[in-house]
């Protein structure tokens, strides 16, 4: 088994010896890449700890497969943390600078940051009323709004277009003031 597996599987089960020895490894590589990047010992410790919980959690999903380095997967997601925490107090475009960089770096965080989003997505949308739903999955379908006027009985194209637009405006309130929406 890699050393990329078994550090997996420590967190997995709570082996306190290798995950002391990730936390040897790897944290003093974190804390300069936040250091460099503005931050200090807490918010480096922090990240660190939310990394190292986002990556237990995603182990224990069924379909999880490291495809990486556990170090690349690891700093990637502690660089999109970092980030994300600089975007959150600045409110701007920023860039992390660090020398650690990997080939999947944008593949993990984008595809992350995706698959996030579209859990609070599927989380607000299934809280919508039946209608609703009905009417935005007509329309994501490519449906016309003549064709879902037709098919819900509404009275005209405009009648469609307005229900739709409400019912989206009811999702994006949702998802925006769901907390996790400023963390992504």
């Amino acid at each position: 088994m890699s050393n990329d597996q078994s550090y997996i599987n420590a967190l997995l089960n709570n082996d306190k010896t290798i995950i002391t020895e990730i936390y040897d490894t790897y944290y003093p590589k974190i804390q300069i890449m936040i250091f460099r990047n503005g931050g200090e010992k807490e918010d480096a410790w922090e990240i660190f700890q939310e990394a190292l919980v986002l990556i237990l959690k995603k182990a224990k999903t069924p379909d999880f497969q490291l495809t990486s380095s556990f170090y690349s997967f690891l700093y990637g997601i502690c660089k999109f943390k970092w980030s994300n925490e600089i975007k959150k107090k600045s409110r701007k475009n920023v860039t992390i600078e660090g020398r650690d960089t990997f080939s999947d770096e944008n593949g993990i965080e984008e595809g992350m940051i995706e698959a996030e989003k579209m859990d609070l997505y599927r989380s607000k949308f299934s809280k919508l009323d039946e209608a609703c739903k009905t009417i935005l999955n007509l329309f994501f379908q490519g449906k016309k709004f003549k064709q879902i006027a037709d098919e819900l009985g509404l009275v005209s194209e405009g009648a469609a277009k307005k229900r739709k637009h409400l019912c989206q405006k009811k999702l994006i309130k949702m998802v925006r003031d769901d907390q996790r929406f400023n963390e992504i």
